[in-house]
């Protein structure tokens, strides 16, 4: 379905339920612009010798000056490990990357930035380095070190359009810096209703894992999230607040499109899903967190696979449960998840079926993924930023206990058989949570609880209306794959011949009735 028809739909399945104007609702922008930007993964791991390093940027595609809280999340519990509000000014661009602290492999994170934009607090010349200690003892796993800010997951939540002093002080002047940054790094008591106003939106953002000493690059488009909120919410720097949590209202709009019609065969039905998530938490999860999960719902991720001997071509999926720490700790494991946080992650099981370029496929075997977390169960991903590196088992693959591409030690090894060197794969969620419980409102009638819905499989749509269920788990990601042909001829010179690319997952969605 092409963007038009998409943004169609949305408005079409609001104003068939009564809904444009008057209620907003969290998705996922067709524009790829939104209040909300989630960048799936960042990473200063080293493979095959090499660290990478992560660049992002935002932009702000409106005229108002705007207040945006970045926050930077390790990918086993998505513990916290930097926050800082940044200041846009109208139609700017920020720009920062993530680089490892120093040179040993225990070493964390760090941010640099040579971008002039106000923040708060100010961002040093030598840059800031990600911290442990939201994690340090209280999530039960054994390794409380900085190594583990090495890799992750970034948010950026807008938190309101500036107006007055704060918008003129953040906004550039024709030299191409801030007014006066001085006036944004003070307490956020000297905010009154009278000086930001509700976000506006129509932020984008992109991220690029880049390995210069092995030449690969990647890059991808953040995942913009509209509709997220219809109020301001700002906090000082140094706040967990706001979050994806945050939505007001809890109410999603999802669309599924694609299915099979059964009369004619064509995957021409699509329904659109306004799910309105309530006023009360369930199981200790917010509304406003399961009504922004209820967007990234999916029972499978799909994508393809290279493994070439010739090119010692290598591949790894990156998939991130953003939410995921809502829903889980070291006691409770509420719908859609299965099992708690222990000393080995919270483990969801999988099952993992391949294809060739010829249509064979196969079905991984437990002893296909390794190797195991103490005490996890076979086929299974344990983290919230997890890899899932598929390998042959030739000569050419590094050691099990990083992933291939990327070299990620919140890893999943899955070993494709003979025959199998290239193709594609679906990576199914399995678990009761995911396949039996999965996750919807709280029942009609008590504070909301009720999805309304259009299908659009004819000329006219026809709304209805009940409670459903989002079966799957929260997931979003990309595969990234190599290509190594060694050094090649460029003109007179010699140039290394290392080629990387990255692709956003197709995924497979489920939701009753």
């Amino acid at each position: 379905m092409n963007t038009f028809k998409r943004k169609a739909l949305i408005s079409a399945v609001l104003a068939g339920i009564g809904a444009a104007g008057t209620a907003e609702a969290v998705y996922l922008s067709p524009n790829n612009t939104g209040q909300v930007l989630i960048y799936p993964y960042y990473t200063v791991q080293s493979a095959a010798g090499n660290n990478w390093n992560t660049y992002i940027s935002v932009v702000n595609t409106t005229s108002r000056a705007k207040a945006v809280k970045v926050r930077f999340l390790e990918g086993k519990t998505s513990a916290e490990v930097l926050d800082f509000n940044l200041f846009l000014s109208p139609n700017d661009v920020w720009t920062g990357a993530i680089i490892p602290a120093d040179a040993t492999a225990t070493s964390p994170g760090r941010l640099v930035t040579a971008d002039v934009s106000c923040t708060n607090p100010p961002i040093p010349a030598t840059g800031v380095d990600f911290r442990n200690f939201l994690f340090t003892g209280g999530d039960a796993l054994p390794g409380a070190g900085l190594d583990r800010t090495r890799e992750g997951y970034v948010e950026i939540l807008e938190m309101g359009v500036l107006t007055g002093t704060w918008a003129a002080a953040v906004t550039h002047t024709a030299a191409g810096t801030p007014a006066n940054c001085a006036v944004v790094n003070v307490a956020p008591s000297s905010l009154t209703p009278l000086t930001i106003e509700n976000p506006q939106g129509a932020m984008a953002g992109t991220g690029t894992l880049i390995n210069v000493n092995s030449g690969l690059d990647a890059t991808y488009q953040a995942q913009a999230l509209e509709g997220w909120r219809n109020d301001t919410f700002f906090t000082d720097s140094g706040f967990v607040t706001p979050s994806l949590a945050s939505a007001v209202p809890a109410i999603s709009l999802v669309i599924n499109s694609g299915l099979i019609d059964p009369a004619t065969g064509a995957s021409t039905l699509a329904t659109a899903y306004r799910t309105d998530f309530g006023l009360a938490a369930v199981s200790g999860v917010a509304s406003g967190a399961r009504a922004v999960a209820s967007v990234f719902m999916h029972t499978a991720v799909l994508n393809e696979y290279v493994l070439d001997t010739a090119t010692q071509s290598l591949t790894d999926w990156v998939i991130t449960q953003p939410l995921k720490r809502l829903f889980v700790s070291n006691t409770t494991a509420a719908q859609p998840y299965s099992n708690i946080l222990t000393s080995s992650g919270a483990c969801e099981t999988i099952g993992f079926s391949f294809f060739n370029r010829e249509e064979r496929g196969a079905t991984a075997s437990g002893s296909d993924f390794s190797p195991l977390p103490p005490g996890a169960t076979a086929n299974s991903i344990c983290w919230e930023s997890s890899v899932v590196s598929i390998k042959n088992g030739a000569a050419h693959m590094p050691a099990n206990t990083t992933s291939s591409v990327l070299g990620s030690v919140n890893v999943t090894n899955v070993t494709v058989t003979t025959g199998f060197q290239n193709g594609w794969g679906a990576l199914t969620f399995t678990g009761t949570g995911a396949t039996t419980l999965g996750m919807g409102p709280t029942a009609a009638g008590t504070s909301g609880g009720v999805s309304l819905g259009t299908n659009f499989a004819g000329a006219i749509p026809a709304p209805f209306a009940g409670v459903v269920t989002f079966f799957g788990l929260p997931a979003t990601g990309f595969m990234v794959r190599t290509f190594k042909n060694g050094n090649l001829t460029c003109g007179t010179a010699t140039c290394q011949g290392n080629y990387g690319g990255l692709f956003t997952h197709g995924f497979r969605t489920v939701i009753t009735p």
